[in-house]
């Protein structure tokens, strides 16, 4: 019981999908096949009558071959909107889930910083990217611009500090003009490729708060050495993107 409750709860809306799609075609066909037999009785009621049938009359002589079909319809209309249902709770939980840790993640960097002092939060960070070093083969160096690593992004890219200024300064545009903006689409003016949670992580101007809001966006970026003398721009947010912002 208790597995068969565990796999309804997490394929839910899988079965939902599908139940719902069922009942598309299931309605369809169904519908189809009633049609000859209501057009047979209507023309009986016809006949019976003796005249042309009102609307009510219509109804009331065809109704019943459309039974098996209505309930088909009704049962697929309510699979829909279990998996809207269904969707809106899912989301809801992840916001959730991701206030907690994103709330977790700041009272955490803030306690280390008073125990191990200012700079201990950005040592450990450049500490990373040093270990992540080894996965620059994948980039081709660009003569005439910096080496960059996007730390929420975990990717490095060749740019200059005009251009990242400059992408700021577009980006807060978009925030100006729209009210909120993307992660992809602070990387787009960047020219770097979408990530998969860029649409869903993204700032907003709405409100001016820690969580939701901020009244400009801007980057932090902090040099240091990597093995073999190699030079990094860490690029980091100040204010973190939020997730559904």
């Amino acid at each position: 019981m208790n597995k068969t409750e565990v796999f309804l709860r997490k394929h839910s809306s899988t079965i939902l999908t599908v139940v719902g799609s069922v009942g598309v075609v299931a309605t369809t066909v169904l519908a189809v096949k009633a049609t000859p037999k209501a057009m047979m009785l209507l023309e009986e009621a016809k006949e019976e009558k003796g005249d042309e049938l009102t609307v009510v009359e219509t109804v009331q002589a065809a109704w019943k071959p459309y039974i098996p079909a209505t309930i088909s319809g009704i049962s697929t209309i309510a699979c829909i909107f279990g998996i809207k249902q269904l969707s809106a709770r899912n989301q809801a939980s992840l916001m959730s889930a991701y206030a907690l840790l994103d709330n977790s993640y700041k009272e955490y960097r803030k306690k280390v910083e008073e125990l191990y002092g200012e700079n201990s939060d950005l040592n450990v960070k450049k500490e990373i990217v040093k270990a992540k070093y080894n996965t620059l083969e994948d980039v081709y160096e660009e003569e005439g611009k910096d080496l960059f690593f996007d730390y929420e992004g975990c990717r490095w890219f060749w740019s200059t500090l005009e251009e990242i200024e400059e992408a700021e300064y577009k980006f807060n545009q978009i925030l100006t003009m729209s009210g909120f903006g993307c992660v992809n689409d602070f990387y787009d003016i960047l020219g770097l490729e979408h990530t998969d949670a860029g649409f869903q992580l993204g700032w907003s101007s709405f409100e001016n708060d820690d969580l939701y809001g901020l009244e400009s966006f801007k980057v932090t970026l902090e040099k240091t050495e990597m093995e073999g003398g190699m030079e990094c721009w860490i690029m980091t947010y100040p204010c973190p993107p939020t997730f559904m912002y």
